[in-house]
């Protein structure tokens, strides 16, 4: 488009550094060490320009014909037109250069406004205009790197763009761009420090999602692969590793024990540095003589029932087994050496936060002493106090070039807040625990006093670790969300309301570092709105969710948007009871799951008040039924179908598209389930015609899950998720009920 702009061209100026140009800089992140603090003037300079690329691209769409420059050296963008001496907007991208008139109007509003400067947070950014005789100079500049590149993508907002999904089909272009000649002034920072994504499914392979991620001002990324963790430091997002199976890596009772113990024939290894311990130990298991961990200090290892435990969880069970012996000193020292060395050189040589986590669910060592040194949360911080004062040692003699933070899970076991005070010494600007509140439900918000059946269970938790005055922990709180959990298998759940209250709850209880799993690389259909919605509100906690809803079905849906949101919102009502419908919530200490109970066959279904299975019950603690979920589908359907008529526009029509594609799998899942409990039903009520006839109509939904694997984006490493039907978590009911009444006689 060609709009009437009222200058002559728009320069984008910025410092390359070393760099020959603004676009070489921006294209450099290969050839940088981000994670060698030494090399921070090259990552500024990269950061910089390509922030100084974004911006020039995004205007080009909007600003048509004008000349865009790139200056760093007379560098040009595109045509090859003369650069007009005056009449042009220049827009600083960074700290203007010394001795120009950018330079003059950056001091000129600076006069007023240093201790406002110097306050500003980290990642924190100024964005403002000032007329000057040479024409309009627009300044954006960061605290540092991150935040001069938040501060581009905050430019671009203001004048319309928004970046909902991935890709073209996700990006809103304004028609109508703003103006860029009159006074602005935006000084903004975000107030969640850390705002991440967590995927055990997904790597980094899908550029779409590495642009949107940098868009969107996400920082944080812990995914299952990462092929080109450069392209992601260049974006100011933080790469996290680690996980439940870190004593499988690091500290595998199976595995070959490293060192000569005393008394062995000469070899490569090195001596053994620890002395033997005074149990008996097993005979050696391999046929070169060598030890296993567990053969050389079998005394590492969780006491379980009287006995040693070498179970951390084999193949498919990889990351769930018995914890090893968190209180003997040489185990501590062999896993946190290890761990370190990794981060120095190894496999999580890219790591900028460490997950480090005990296996999941994980039986912990009943000896004495472990016994006698605190609960659950205590041990795991003695474990990450003593892990921490050795990446310490590392970086003081700089081994380790980096500063990695340690995050911890308050998950399970770990939830209850520590017992006893930490060492002095902890490091809170290290060591950061992360609240899971996995067990919780989406019916209510986490701080609802009516939901005594599960969420009040998790506050009773929840408080000690973040506003109980009399708390242990005095340091700042991850919390990661479970917006799509694993068993939801990318189904489209809305959580808009939810989300409204939960973000600003968190915020107003301390909590400063936010992330949630599981995010999708792919065809997000209604989920694009969970993952839009999510980082805005934690950049601006307290914002208007209204505003911001209004503003995404406007933009996304154009003459769409009415019906659009109705379905939305229909559909976030009809799936309230979704952890208990597709995952598991607790409830007195107990897991209650319905594809759980499906599986097993049990006599009950519904034992909470939370679901029913056709009526709700008179009390705070109910939700949705699961007759009524099916009928609210019913209406989703409706409404989807009426905003897919209206749509005129090519986008918007593709948009809804991929709205209805999710949308027929969540049907496809949700009607194969309550096929499925229905047939339990009726098989348990001793009509066998009813059953056999039920279960052959839910047959054609359960194998279009059967055909559906893109949606699912299955792994390797997760066979549940291989197909739709898998991903109901309850196969085994399928598969029984398909031994039963399976003849074809549909």
């Amino acid at each position: 488009m060609k709009a009437d702009v009222g200058w002559t061209g728009i320069r984008i100026m910025a410092n390359a550094g070393s760099f020959g140009s603004i676009r070489e800089a921006a294209g450099a992140e290969r050839r940088i060490d981000w994670w060698d603090e030494a090399t921070s003037a090259e990552a500024a300079a990269c950061t910089t320009c390509y922030g100084a690329v974004e911006l020039a691209e995004h205007l080009r769409l909007v600003y048509g014909e004008t000349p865009i420059w790139m200056d760093s050296r007379d560098e040009k963008l595109a045509e090859d037109v003369p650069l007009q001496e005056s009449g042009n907007l220049t827009i600083w991208v960074g700290t203007p250069a010394a001795g120009t008139t950018g330079e003059e109007a950056w001091h000129a509003w600076l006069a007023g406004r240093a201790d406002e400067w110097e306050l500003l947070p980290d990642e924190g950014y100024v964005v403002v205009s000032r007329l000057m005789e040479d024409g309009t100079h627009w300044i954006i500049t960061g605290r540092e790197r991150r935040g001069t590149l938040y501060g581009v993508y905050a430019f671009l907002e203001n004048l319309g763009f928004r970046w909902y999904g991935l890709g073209n089909r996700g990006t809103h272009i304004p028609q109508d761009a703003k103006r860029m000649d009159g006074p602005f002034e935006l000084i903004d920072y975000p107030r969640f420090l850390t705002r991440g994504v967590y995927s055990e499914h997904i790597g980094d392979d899908n550029p779409e999602l590495i642009d949107w991620l940098g868009r969107n001002r996400i920082n944080f990324a812990s995914l299952d692969r990462v092929a080109d963790p450069h392209a992601l430091q260049k974006r100011g997002i933080r790469l996290c590793m680690g996980g439940h199976h870190i004593l499988y890596r690091f500290l595998n009772p199976h595995a070959v024990y490293p060192y000569r113990p005393a008394g062995s024939p000469a070899g490569d290894d090195p001596e053994d540095p620890y002395e033997p311990g005074d149990e008996e130990r097993p005979f050696p298991s391999r046929e070169d003589g060598r030890l296993t961990y567990a053969e050389a200090h079998p005394e590492w290892f969780g006491l379980v029932d009287g006995k040693r435990s070498f179970d951390v969880g084999e193949g498919n069970r990889e990351g769930f087994g018995d914890n090893f012996c968190t209180t003997h000193p040489d185990a501590v020292h062999e896993l946190c050496l290890r761990v370190t060395e990794d981060l120095i050189d190894g496999q999580w040589r890219y790591a900028d936060d460490l997950n480090f986590w005990m296996l999941d669910n994980g039986t912990w060592c009943q000896c004495h002493r472990c016994e006698q040194s605190g609960n659950y949360a205590y041990k795991m911080i003695l474990l990450v106090h003593a892990l921490s004062s050795y990446l310490e040692q590392a970086r003081t003699v700089g081994r380790l070039k980096r500063r990695i933070r340690i995050l911890f899970p308050i998950y399970h076991e770990t939830l209850p807040a520590p017992d006893r005070p930490l060492p002095a010494d902890f490091d809170y600007n290290r060591c950061f625990p992360t609240y899971f509140p996995i067990e919780r439900c989406y019916v209510h918000t986490l701080a609802d006093p009516g939901c005594t059946e599960s969420n009040q269970e998790l506050m009773a938790t929840f408080v000690p670790w973040t506003t109980d005055p009399d708390r242990h922990y005095l340091g700042d709180l991850f919390v990661g969300e479970y917006y799509n959990v694993s068993s939801f298998a990318a189904c489209p759940v809305p959580l808009m309301t939810m989300m409204a209250a939960d973000i600003p709850f968190y915020y107003r209880s301390g909590v400063r570092h936010f992330h949630y799993m599981h995010l999708t690389d792919r065809s997000w259909g209604p989920l694009t709105l969970t993952n839009y919605q999510l980082y805005r509100m934690l950049w601006h906690p307290e914002m208007d969710s209204e505003e911001l809803l209004a503003d995404y079905y406007r933009a996304y849906y154009g003459e769409s948007a009415s019906k659009a949101r109705q379905f939305y919102e229909k559909l976030e009502e009809a799936m309230r009871n979704s952890k208990y419908l597709k995952h598991y919530q607790y409830s007195r200490g107990i897991r209650h799951s319905l594809t759980g109970y499906l599986r097993e066959d049990a006599d009950e279904l519904f034992p909470l008040l939370h679901m029913q299975y056709d009526t709700q019950a008179d009390s705070p603690n109910s939700g949705i039924s699961l007759t009524e979920t099916v009928a609210q589908l019913y209406v989703c359907r409706a409404l989807l179908d009426a905003a897919i008529d209206v749509a005129r526009d090519e986008r918007v029509m593709e948009r809804l598209l991929e709205d209805e594609r999710r949308f027929r799998y969540l049907e496809d899942m949700i009607l194969t389930i309550y096929g499925l409990v229905r047939t339990h039903r009726f098989t348990r009520s001793g009509r066998p015609a009813l059953a056999r006839r039920t279960f052959q109509r839910l047959r054609s939904h359960s194998e279009a899950l059967e055909r559906e694997t893109e949606l699912l984006i299955p792994t390797t490493r997760f066979p549940l998720y291989d197909n739709g039907l898998k991903a109901t978590w309850c196969e085994t009911a399928y598969d029984r009920y398909l031994s039963m009444y399976g003849g074809d006689d549909r």
